[in-house]
């Protein structure tokens, strides 16, 4: 007897539920490819799972200068719905809004519970099908298809198919990486398990088990720490797993899993112990909540594609002709030893701003019809370092959906798409809310495209109004939009005593980027004895490209500068701050630990430009891009309590049945999907309410109402209309006093 074997047929199969895998799963299946989705576990989401917990990370974390780096597209959309039904951040609700959205797609077939172990392939490097059986139904799937995904993680369906694949770290001279070792070893970064606990209100005795007796916590713990807890932080009120509990030193991530999670364990229960009975914390009432099953893997197997991802490419943030999706978060490299380690517990290196990834790293070189979309991506150790988040894989997934579909379109392999169809792809992923450095919207059917738009109102560039002041006891940064040129800029200065201010401007190298790279200016200004605030002329005489300049204000004790409680989009006030000793933030010039960081602050200076930019207006709508890129991009309005309009006025007559609006969901707020609770559930920047109307004749016909609008992209479908102009009236944000929005595409 056997399990029965049931033949299922697709036009893509993804192995693997976490992120990368879901995302493109949903693209492809949108796209209307047949999907098989297929999971070896009850739940979504790989490491961001109910069962791993380890929260969702991408470009816009770990870093100095990342900023409006959050990742759009469909990890934007999954984030949206989490925190609009789930602010408190709870694992199980956030696994069923991934459940939901697999769900809702009627070409795709989930599997779940479904062990992929048996890949049969033809002569060519063709996979035909791979096999798996299901726990529980006791049924043996074989999943045919004419394209496959790898996202899981050890890159076992290429591995299986004899894809050539990497494991450990290169040697130095190999890609000429400063950060690699001397040279080349197995070593890998190491797994943590997930473990929680709660107050029980009660003595909870703990008596470490005899399993757990081997290992060494004591012993570790002269050169590592257990976090205390933080009362009223909701993901640190309970003792908890940390990531640098990492076991699995010297040992295969693959082979020896079990002797790894046996490790893990020892460890965690080691911990307890230690937290329970050493007298050390107030911690009586405490007790297990949860501990997996399934360690949260790092790193294994690297498949390799037509190129290699390296640490040139990434902190010099090379551009690629077939960029495709964008990395940003540190190149993180953990120590050797996990929690038994002696060195620091990481290093994050951190980088100048985002940089492309290609999609030559996002296909197996010599199994043809293989995409691979998950930490297992053709990189080098040291560049997956930077590369193996979550929310960076979920947008490389995406973008291999959108591949698949292009590859049955023209009935092709992954390569050809890169030799044949790259620009193609690129517009189907910038129509689907991806962000690919350095390429617009050129979209032959966006009707918008050479439309003329107007609006009710355009923010000023410009913050008259004080509401409250601040010393210049610190050195401070104030980054600002900049179209071409900027001759100088106003603020607002007060002193006691007869003095100056030294200020230097400086631009950055890439458009994406927000730090002081480039010198432009230097100088310094007069500030008289006053009791009042005057407005004070800081000469700039600059120019740039990159779209913003960087005003480095040096201290000054003796003046304050007049403030004012606002947020508007592209301005930021930072100020440089020291970092404690025991840091782990890493220069990536110089390789060695930084003492310091710009960090964003409260409220924005009052200030005025000459001459003054337009930075805001409605032009923006149609301009090719629909986030943050050099300039905001964006149309803004003043700040409102009545309704404010676009109006969007085409050549002549037009066939309409499709409106894209992309509003402004704050792409530069760190959001936590998990365990950190919010008192908001909709981003406030996002557009609410909104009616759309179109000009029929000479009058104005309403032609679909929004309300309650949570999600960044709205795509509107209804019968075609014929019309030469369409209006957008705003009504009400989720809580912010402006409307913005980014982009307005329409088709027929």
């Amino acid at each position: 007897m056997e399990f029965k074997r049931i033949k299922v047929n697709n036009d893509l199969t993804v192995v693997g539920g976490g992120m990368p895998g879901i995302c493109a799963a949903i693209q492809a299946a949108r796209l209307g490819l047949k999907v098989a989705l297929i999971n070896n576990r009850g739940y979504l989401g790989g490491n961001a799972s109910p069962e791993c917990r380890v929260n969702i990370a991408g470009a816009d974390g770990a870093q100095e200068f990342n900023f409006y780096a959050r990742e759009s597209g469909i990890m934007e959309e999954l984030r949206s719905e989490n925190l609009y039904r789930n602010p408190q951040g709870n694992p199980y609700l956030w696994e069923t809004v991934l459940l939901d959205f697999v769900m809702r797609e009627e070409n795709i077939s989930l599997y779940l519970n479904t062990n992929v172990d048996e890949v049969v392939t033809d002569n060519q490097g063709h996979i035909r099908y791979v096999s798996g059986s299901q726990i529980g139904s006791e049924q043996r799937f074989e999943f045919y298809s004419p394209y496959f995904l790898d996202d899981t993680g050890d890159g076992t369906v290429g591995y299986l198919a004899g894809a050539e694949y990497r494991v450990g770290r290169e040697g130095k001279s190999e890609f000429g990486e400063r950060i690699a070792p001397d040279e080349p070893d197995d070593h890998v970064l190491l797994s943590t398990l997930a473990w929680y606990s709660k107050d029980t209100g009660r003595k909870s005795p703990f008596v470490l088990p005899e399993f757990a007796k081997n290992l060494d916590v004591e012993k570790a713990l002269e050169y590592r720490e257990i976090p205390e807890r933080m009362p009223g932080n909701t993901r640190y009120e309970g003792y908890r797993m940390q990531w640098f509990y990492e076991v699995g030193y010297g040992k295969d991530q693959i082979r020896q899993s079990e002797e790894i999670m046996q490790n893990h364990r020892e460890l965690v229960y080691g911990i307890w112990n230690h937290i329970k009975n050493s007298g050390k914390y107030d911690s009586e009432t405490y007790d297990l909540e949860y501990v997996s099953s399934v360690p949260g893997k790092r790193e294994s197997r690297r498949l390799m594609g037509d190129y290699i991802l390296t640490e040139t490419d990434i902190v010099e943030q090379k551009d690629f002709d077939d960029a495709i999706g964008y990395g940003g978060w540190s190149i993180d490299l953990h120590a050797l030893e996990g929690f038994f380690s002696k060195d620091m517990t990481t290093r994050h290196f951190v980088l100048h701003g985002v940089y492309p990834i290609p999609y030559r790293c996002c296909y197996s070189r010599n199994v043809n019809n293989l995409f691979v979309a998950s930490r297992c991506m053709s990189a080098s150790h040291v560049a997956f370092g930077s590369t193996r988040v979550m929310a960076t894989l979920a947008v490389l997934g995406q973008s291999c959906g959108a591949a698949a579909y292009l590859c049955k379109k023209y009935q092709v392999n992954p390569r050809q798409i890169y030799e044949n169809h790259l620009y193609e792809l690129q517009q189907l992923l910038l129509r689907n809310d991806q962000f690919v450095i350095g390429k617009k919207n050129e979209d032959e059917h966006d009707l918008c495209r050479k439309a003329s738009v107007s609006a009710s109102s355009v923010q000023r560039f410009a913050l008259e109004t004080m509401d409250y002041s601040i010393s210049l006891d610190g050195t401070f940064g104030f980054i600002v939009p900049v179209k071409e040129s900027l001759s100088q800029i106003d603020l607002q200065l007060q002193s006691d005593t007869d003095t100056e201010i030294q200020y230097s401007v400086y631009t950055t190298k890439k458009r994406q980027n927000y730090g002081p790279q480039v010198k432009l200016f230097e100088g310094s200004v007069h500030v008289p004895k006053s009791k009042t605030f005057d407005w004070i002329s800081l000469p700039i005489h600059c120019s740039t490209d990159t779209g913003k300049v960087f005003i480095w204000i040096h201290k000054n004790p003796d003046v304050r500068m007049g403030m004012c409680n606002d947020e508007i989009n592209g301005l930021f006030f930072l100020e440089q701050q020291p970092l404690n000793r025991r840091t782990t933030f890493c220069d990536i010039d110089t390789l060695e630990v930084k003492k310091e960081m710009w960090r964003i602050t409260n409220g924005l200076p009052c200030f005025r430009t000459t001459p003054e930019q337009s930075i805001y207006g409605p032009e923006n709508l149609n301009n090719g891009y629909n986030r943050n890129y050099g300039l905001p991009n964006l149309w803004l309005s003043e700040p409102s309590s009545e309704n404010e309009s676009i109006t969007i006025q085409f050549e002549d007559v037009k066939s309409i049945s499709q409106l894209h609006l992309v509003f402004d969901s704050n792409l530069n707020y760190l959001y936590d999907n998990l365990e950190i609770y919010h008192n908001f559930n909709v981003f406030p920047t996002l557009v609410k309410d909104y009616t759309v109307y179109f000009k029929c004749e000479s009058e104005w016909e309403p032609l679909i109402s929004i309300q309650d609008n949570h999600q960044r992209v709205n795509r509107l479908t209804f019968d075609p209309i014929e019309t030469s102009e369409i209006r957008i009236v705003f009504q009400n944000t989720n809580g912010a006093k402006r409307y913005g929005v980014y982009e307005i595409r329409a088709y027929s």
